[in-house]
């Protein structure tokens, strides 16, 4: 196997894929609560870009998913349109969505949950040869929904906030945030 310097941007998203197609096919596995599968479902995958006056500069991948029972959400940092975020080469966040969390309201989505974050160098200890790798940390997203250049997602990580001076997210720039309802049908 080559060294990190030979994994390219598209190896490692592709990697990040196949990691959240099969959480997604454990959540396929488990028994469906039929009132919740009719509720409002809502998910997101794309790339931030700009940032927004609530956000710092921090270009990343995403993809989210959200409903009653819960959901996952994925944000990545990795290669020349979305590494060097405060110094870091590569950070991953990855974690699942609190039940009943899920709000809606007009054009805009809440939901919060548990992540883990693992981070390259480790921008917190300087000098530090050791990555981060922080697990269990509570998050909030404020979604806006919308394509390319409209839909907003803002990720407070409350641990870290201060530590990297804000939180991040922006406005897609290429993917969709939208809302779904999924009927009984289609539940099973």
């Amino acid at each position: 196997m080559g060294s990190f310097d030979d994994v390219t941007r598209r190896r490692f998203l592709g990697g990040l894929a196949v990691g959240g197609a099969a959480l997604g096919f454990q959540a396929l596995r488990a028994p469906v609560d039929a009132e919740a599968a009719r509720g409002p479902q809502i998910y997101g995958v794309g790339h931030i870009r700009d940032h927004i006056p609530e956000t710092l500069p921090s270009p990343s991948d995403f993809g989210f998913t959200a409903h009653a029972d819960g959901g996952t959400f994925v944000c990545s940092m990795f290669g020349s349109l979305t590494g060097g975020f405060r110094g870091c080469d590569i950070m991953t966040v990855q974690g699942t969505v609190a039940p009943g969390t899920l709000t809606i309201k007009g054009k805009t989505a809440k939901f919060e949950g548990k992540v883990g974050v693992f981070m390259y160098p480790n921008i917190f200890s300087p000098g530090d040869t050791l990555p981060l790798n922080a697990g269990n940390l509570t998050f909030n997203v404020t979604a806006t929904f919308g394509g390319p250049g409209k839909a907003t997602m803002i990720l407070e990580i409350p641990a870290v906030t201060a530590m990297v001076g804000g939180n991040t997210g922006g406005i897609v720039q290429f993917g969709r945030i939208e809302r779904r309802k999924v009927s009984q049908k289609t539940a099973t």
